[in-house]
């Protein structure tokens, strides 16, 4: 005569009681009770703790009744207590960061508005630590990256001259650049006593911050950065070791001229093309995006 296959129960109803790990009826509760105070305890621990209540349960019988309900894993077990508790109200940060996800940066034009943010790569030998500063252009996803060996506000000023300049090489006028809270490139105020402020007023470039904790709102920035890691870094740092920036500045200009011009994007803006194609081909429906609703 066939088994019958008993089904298997939770522990939050109780564990099985029958099968190769059985557990008495009477010490259910006590046995869930402690598991739940103590999700970070193994099996053997479990089996040592509940013995001095003269509950005697041995090891192996505790592991079969945590796998049998998908908890012998201590992170399931504490996945298990956040469950029990009561769901708690989102601050509003949290929900400030989820709306941000259907939120879209107003860039009508190229040039219009350039999002810019600096990430160290690391400390590489015989070098120190090596920066990289960042620019992208919100209407055409069109990249900027330069290397340096601080992480100062002559640097930051340095790379928006250098995105300035190409920018009028290639017939565009920057007008608007965004950027994190960082000391290095002051506040959303420029004046003329620090030195990305006075080259922001300088060039006639208007110098917009995010929110204070808000990396998000930079979001341009920190997605070129993440693709500049993952697809260049993280491959040229391993294939070759660097004597200098200058070299290792060499072969990100070569990686910058694929990903603007020779690297599709299916982005929002680009819909499959290059950045370069975007840059100087806007789609005339780009210059009627609503602009986003700016927080009281």
């Amino acid at each position: 005569m066939r088994n019958r296959v008993k089904p298997v129960s939770s522990i939050r109803n109780g564990p099985p009681a029958s099968g190769p790990t059985k557990l008495h009826r009477t010490w259910r509760k006590p046995f869930k009770a402690f598991v739940q105070d103590h999700p970070a305890y193994g099996p053997k621990r479990i089996s040592a703790e509940l013995k001095k209540d003269g509950i005697k349960v041995g090891e192996t019988a505790v592991y079969g009744v945590l796998k049998r309900n998908g908890l012998n894993i201590k992170r399931e077990r504490l996945k298990w207590i956040d469950s029990l508790q009561p769901p708690q109200e989102k601050t509003a940060w949290e929900l400030d960061k989820e709306a941000s996800q259907h939120r879209h940066v107003h860039a009508p034009v190229p040039g219009y508005l350039v999002s810019q943010d600096t990430k160290l790569i690391g400390r590489l030998a015989g070098i120190g630590k090596v920066y990289v500063q960042v620019g992208v252009d919100c209407a055409s996803s069109y990249g900027w990256a330069k290397l340096y060996t601080d992480k100062t506000a002559d640097s930051a000023a340095d790379f928006l001259i250098h995105v300035h300049h190409d920018c009028q090489s290639m017939g565009v006028k920057l007008q608007r650049v965004l950027t994190d809270n960082g000391r290095e490139y002051g506040s959303s105020e420029p004046n003329y006593g620090h030195t990305y402020g006075a080259t922001c007023l300088i060039l006639g470039i208007k110098h917009k911050t995010t929110k204070v904790k808000h990396p998000w709102t930079n979001g341009y920035a920190e997605r070129f950065i993440q693709t500049l890691y993952q697809e260049f870094f993280q491959v040229a740092l391993r294939r070759k070791r660097y004597t200098s920036v200058e070299e290792l500045q060499a072969d990100l200009n070569q990686y910058l001229y694929y990903y603007n011009w020779k690297r599709p994007h299916q982005g929002r803006r680009t819909r499959g093309r290059t950045p370069a194609e975007a840059f100087f081909m806007s789609y005339p429906d780009q210059l009627f995006l609503p602009a986003p609703k700016l927080a009281a």
